[in-house]
């Protein structure tokens, strides 16, 4: 078992707050998968991003399973997040006579199992303190955690609609365009598996070990010696036609699909099955040498990114609006000047430099203007799964929405991004609530 502390400094508990007294401590739990988390929140300001006050995280091991198996990572938060709450608690005096003042908890999409775990305990919190719930879409967790100062981006402002939105994890790998808080729009989603299952997969198939395979492949490649590299880089792989004889190219690019496809879609179920077939054929399904686990390793991993940025810059010409290069465009896109990347393979410094210099587009607002996208790319503490983006989200539904959930909902496994407000459960907050919330007298 993996356990990780992020601390941010203990800011003191102030009574009737700043501007007005709109000072309020938000607890949030998240438990999608196979990560524990709790954090505390201070929206202190109506105009300004909350402050991270402290989080806890403890994360499944399963690194000797073989992939993450949802009867385990159910007992793993039924084991672990009544303790982790209690030592965070404890920690930072939350109780019945010092309370915080709004809970937030993931409610899907993810395991039921392990989403169940803390969506219960936030309920009996919820109960206990007298405080209200807003259950949380976990992906909206990670588009709105681009709210947030970053810290390689200190000057950058928030992300402001419509945007972008590519989300890249073990569980979804999807492009979204945000127009608001409540309309979001799946450009283009995966067909099979998600990128960062496949690159799990793949590096696992490589011999690589570890709790986080996506990190360990990115470490691996980054080992190789540069002339490697160099020399991996010109080697064509769109045939066998190479020394390793090894063909990996990228998917839906054969002359049967579309160069611009009426609906887009990401598909990385192929890069494992490729490397499956090659190990079968020529190594008899035993070890690679060294030499060639370095040559897929750097394939694989470039052709995973650039398949992901190849599909994105389809859907750029597609509903971009720089009729200059492709007079078709739609115009979907008009008005988008952000472009958040977020996910556990977000974290890829080698996806980031690949977006900030190979995506395509224009945002043209005047014929004689062209502006480049701003990229937001969160620390990368905060791009894998983390209570924090779902405190973030629930202060935007409950600033924005003015809602909050009954006490009688369910973990929703599949939950599209289109259908926030769709599911049933959501109980609108009166003015009494949401003042007392916000510690207003009135």
């Amino acid at each position: 078992m993996i356990r990780s502390s992020i601390s941010r400094g203990i800011l003191p508990r102030r009574i009737g707050g700043y501007y007005g007294g709109r000072c309020y401590m938000v607890l949030a739990l998240e438990s999608s998968c196979d990560d524990a988390c709790v954090a505390l929140l201070d929206k202190y300001s109506k105009d300004q991003a909350p402050k991270v006050i402290d989080q806890f995280k403890e994360t499944l091991n399963s690194s000797g399973t073989g992939g993450i198996i949802p009867t385990d990572a159910h007992e793993f938060h039924q084991f672990t997040i009544a303790n982790l709450v209690a030592k965070f608690c404890k920690k930072h005096n939350l109780n019945s006579t010092s309370p915080p003042d709004l809970i937030c908890c993931t409610r899907g999409p993810g395991m039921v199992g392990s989403l169940s775990a803390s969506l219960q305990f936030a309920k009996g919190l919820s109960v206990s303190w007298n405080k209200p719930l807003i259950g949380v879409h976990h992906m909206l967790g990670h588009i709105l955690i681009a709210n947030l100062p970053k810290s390689q981006q200190p000057e950058m402002e928030a992300p402001k609609y419509p945007f972008l939105s590519l989300l890249c994890s073990g569980g979804h790998t999807m492009l979204v365009l945000s127009k608001s808080l409540t309309e979001h729009e799946i450009i283009i989603d995966t067909v099979d598996i998600a990128a960062g299952d496949s690159i799990d997969k793949c590096a696992r198939e490589l011999g690589l070990v570890g709790n986080m395979l996506g990190k360990e492949l990115e470490s691996y490649v980054k080992a190789i010696p540069e002339d490697l590299k160099k020399k991996f880089e010109n080697t064509d792989t769109k045939s066998r036609d190479n020394e390793f004889k090894f063909q990996l190219s990228l998917p839906l690019r054969s002359p049967k699909h579309l160069k611009i496809p009426e609906k887009l879609e990401f598909s990385f179920a192929s890069f494992l099955s490729t490397i499956q077939g090659y190990r079968t054929k020529y190594f008899n399904g035993k070890d690679f040498d060294e030499m060639t686990k370095m040559f897929i390793a750097f394939k694989l991993q470039e052709l995973v990114l650039d398949h992901m940025v190849n599909r994105i810059n389809i859907a750029l010409i597609k509903h971009g609006i720089d009729t200059i290069n492709y007079t078709k465009a739609d115009g979907k896109f008009k008005g988008v000047q952000d472009f958040i990347c977020s996910g556990g393979v977000a974290s890829n410094q080698r996806l980031r430099n690949k977006l900030h210099n190979n995506l395509n587009y224009r945002s043209l607002t005047k014929e004689s203007e062209s502006h480049i996208l701003n990229f937001h790319f969160p620390d990368l503490a905060l791009c894998t799964d983390n209570a924090i983006m779902i405190g973030v989200a629930g202060i935007e539904i409950f600033e924005n929405l003015k809602v909050k959930s009954d006490l009688n909902i369910l973990p929703i496994r599949k939950w599209p991004m289109d259908e926030l407000l769709k599911v049933d459960g959501w109980v609108q907050l009166n003015d009494e609530e949401i003042n007392k919330i916000r510690n207003l007298d009135l």
